[in-house]
């Protein structure tokens, strides 16, 4: 069997898992929903607005993370398992196992110690909380924002009506419908990124001369790895010690990504493999992933992490906390060292302190100065860099495990304009410095609760603002 045919026969076992996956999650996210709506309305009228923006934290389901762990766990060992396999005509054949039986069939075939799936087994659980319980809160959201449109588009109580109908109607039908291309974007890219940990982490003590990879050429293959093609030719090997592979590190390279990577093996180069020698600059005027793909998962334990991008969203969603709780009870305290390409810290001019940050996020030391008070007052910050994704833009930081915007404002009238723009970034939680000429601080209070007051049924995010005066913390609560 040559290896472009035991690659697909891989993917298609790794297929076959993550459709068994598929259809245990729906139910777990149809449950989770269900019990959303009825928390709105028990009956088939709307829900109000203000019932859409009551907070909500949906309960830890425990089947839907034990299911996503089961998947996440399976594709990692899928990936020390296909790796240390040989070519044979066996390959052809894809086990048929329940998804219940995943991992314990898998575990089976490959020889871990129980101190080394120990370890495993506390960042495969913890990748699985933070996949789950984001998941939980993402389909929330995007049944809280199909209604909301419906309410703001002026267009009546009948179309209220019909969305709060098409929500129940796919929901009882399939949940997953509800955000189309998730499972394919979170999921599927949580799989490919274990499975590929896996075979890395079968070779880490004895790497193979040289890495091929595959890629799969049809209507759905992407600009990104389409670049990865030459003359026709749907693989390419470099030896280990290439360039390329510091450069760009291994698959996924973006969202669905299907390329596939085999280790080549010496006598596969002494039977004639071609292992090609591609210049850096060609391949780097064809071919770039996607911001936050590729690198070598085992290296920095992407695999197993919280990204920059789940991060935010668990401070959006308010379970920051719950997560880095379930994190430290599980021993990992670095879960989120990646976050944002490293943490470090960024030190007040003059003062022996400093706060907390993400690797590329670049603090003013007004707001460094701004998050010391706030610290010595019992709150935390890590300040975050400059998010660009479509629903939160350039907040600053994460307080108190919350989104968090920090305004050092020149004068008094910016208060209700500042206070706008925080909303508008969906921050939580906002920390306000007005200067002190010509009013008290008073004067600020009445201030902020006006605009709480005047905005009260606009507001859905910003509950908190906490103002800074005189070296102190003053906290004004919706």
């Amino acid at each position: 069997m040559d290896y472009v045919a035991r690659e697909k026969a891989h993917l298609a076992e790794l297929d076959s898992l993550d459709n068994a996956a598929q259809k245990r999650i729906r139910e777990s996210v149809k449950k989770t929903l269900s019990f959303y709506i009825e928390s709105l309305s028990n009956t088939d009228e709307p829900p109000s607005k203000e019932a859409l923006e009551k907070p909500y934290h949906p309960e830890i389901n425990s089947s839907f993370i034990k299911e996503t762990e089961t998947l996440i766990a399976a594709a990692l060992l899928m990936g020390m398992d296909h790796a240390s396999r040989k070519i044979d005509a066996a390959d052809t054949e894809i086990p048929n196992i329940t998804f219940e039986e995943a991992v314990s069939f898998m575990k089976s075939r490959i020889p871990l110690t129980k101190a080394e799936w120990n370890t495993l087994e506390q960042k495969l659980r913890f990748r699985a909380f933070t996949v789950a319980r984001l998941a939980q809160c993402d389909y929330i959201d995007t049944a809280r924002q199909v209604l909301f449109k419906a309410m703001e588009s002026g267009k009546g109580v009948a179309e209220t009506h019909k969305q709060w109908q098409t929500i129940q109607t796919l929901v009882q039908d399939d949940a997953m419908k509800l955000k189309p291309g998730y499972w394919e974007n979170v999921f599927r890219t949580n799989t490919q990124t274990a499975y590929t940990a896996g075979k890395l982490m079968k070779f880490q003590n004895n790497p193979p001369p040289a890495w091929r990879l595959l890629i799969v050429e049809d209507s759905r293959t992407s600009d990104i790895c389409r670049g990865l093609i030459r003359d026709g030719k749907q693989d390419v090997a470099m030896a280990a010690d290439h360039p390329f592979w510091k450069t760009f590190g291994f698959p996924p390279y973006h969202y669905q990504c299907r390329t596939g990577l085999q280790a080549v093996y010496q006598s596969e180069i002494e039977d004639g493999a071609d292992v090609e020698n591609p210049a850096m600059e060609e391949l780097r005027e064809r071919f770039k992933p996607m911001e936050g793909f590729g690198g070598n998962p085992v290296d920095k334990e992407s695999w197993w992490m919280m990204t920059e991008n789940m991060a935010l969203r668990a401070a959006r969603y308010d379970i920051f906390n719950d997560i880095e709780s379930f994190a430290k009870e599980n021993g990992l305290y670095n879960f989120a060292m990646n976050l944002a390409r490293g943490e470090d810290l960024r030190r007040l001019e003059g003062t022996n302190y400093a706060v907390r940050k993400a690797g590329i996020a670049d603090p003013k030391q007004k707001e460094i100065a701004a998050a010391q008070l706030l610290e010595e007052n019992g709150h935390t910050v890590f300040f975050a860099p400059e998010n660009k994704t479509k629903y939160m833009k350039n907040y600053d930081a994460i307080i108190d495990g919350r989104l968090g915007e920090i305004k050092i404002l020149e004068q008094f009238k910016q208060i209700k304009n500042r206070l706008n723009q925080a909303e508008k970034q969906r921050a939580s939680i906002v920390c306000l410095e007005p200067p002190m000429v010509n009013h008290s601080l008073n004067d600020v209070i009445s201030e902020v609760r006006d605009w709480f007051h005047k905005n009260q049924h606009k507001i859905r995010f910003i509950d908190t603002v906490l103002l800074i005066w005189e070296d102190k913390i003053t906290t004004i609560k919706k």
